[in-house]
């Protein structure tokens, strides 16, 4: 049986533990509203590129008639994983659903190329996936972003100029309609036809016609180089946006865990508190009984 101390002591060092967590879920909580307020203005960043891609449709109808090859001898693959963890299983199962993803494209690893985010994801990569191509530095912080992101669609631009990257995919987790994260495939490159042909064919939402301030097919490549760019970003912000979620559903798990353990450890501590004192007040009377029955027995 644990000593009263000895149960002190444990309940101490659970609350402190508790402090902890509430930390860490107020980190996730205030993570989680900085990633979505971020997506929203990205959100609005990619309607005004959409709208400049529409413009530059209609200067080039030929643009965007063409279908997808159906054989690409190599696929460009970008793994957007979790670095600080303490978010469950969140780099396996995105890895399981980028390895099925893959099959089900027909990209062997002799004919894909994959880039990591995050040291955490690329060991959970290589652990069951051939080494990646090229690992980049998860962001810190939500103004990093833009830097991580630009690298990452530097390092796409030279894989389908330099090394024959006909398909560019990422994989990424989104936020679930209720808590946790849920893997999900974004199709970067080719750009779909139907969807081009589509942004072309929208009506334009006021009377004044824009047209193009310059040479349609150089805005058409500046414009898709952006497109690609909000659309990494966006999974990148989701993804972080997703492993807040996951964190803050395990330190609620874990918050509760310890308050029952707290709680059973403050009725153990109670129980052997009042052993203790009714110990001592036996041995009290005891002793007086003891002093005055002897006292009785002199007289």
């Amino acid at each position: 049986m644990s000593t009263l101390e000895e149960l002190t002591r444990h309940i101490e060092s659970a609350e402190d533990l508790q402090s902890v967590v509430g930390t860490m879920k107020a980190l996730s909580v205030a993570g989680i509203r900085t990633h979505e307020a971020a997506e929203r203005a990205m959100g609005r960043y990619l309607s005004t590129v959409e709208r400049g891609l529409q413009v530059v449709l209609k200067a080039l109808p030929e643009i965007g008639q063409e279908r997808n090859p159906g054989e690409h001898p190599c696929t460009g693959v970008v793994i957007v994983g979790s670095e600080i963890g303490l978010c469950g299983a969140f780099n396996e199962r995105l890895v399981t659903h980028a390895l099925d993803g893959l099959a089900d494209l027909q990209a062997p690893p002799e004919r894909r190329l994959v880039l990591v985010i995050g040291a955490r994801a690329a060991a959970s990569w290589t652990s069951e996936a051939e080494a990646p191509a090229a690992i980049e530095d998860a962001p810190a912080t939500v103004e990093a972003l833009a830097d991580t992101v630009a690298s990452v669609i530097t390092r796409l631009d030279h894989w389908r100029e330099d090394r024959g990257a006909s398909r560019l995919v990422l994989f990424h987790h989104r936020p679930g309609d209720g808590a946790g994260a849920v893997p999900e495939r974004i199709d970067l490159w080719p750009i779909a036809p139907d969807w081009l042909a589509m942004l072309r064919a929208r009506t334009w939402p006021s009377r004044r016609l824009p047209i193009c301030g310059g040479p349609a097919d150089l805005l058409f490549r500046k414009l898709i180089r952006q497109l690609l760019f909000a659309r990494v970003y966006t999974a990148v912000i989701q993804s972080r946006t997703a492993e807040h979620a996951e964190r803050l559903s395990a330190m609620q798990a874990a918050d509760r865990s310890i308050g029952e353990k707290l709680d059973d450890l403050r009725i153990r501590h109670r129980q052997r508190r009042q052993d203790v004192i009714t110990a001592e007040l036996l041995d009290l009377i005891s002793g007086f009984e003891a002093a005055t029955g002897g006292e009785r027995a002199r007289h």
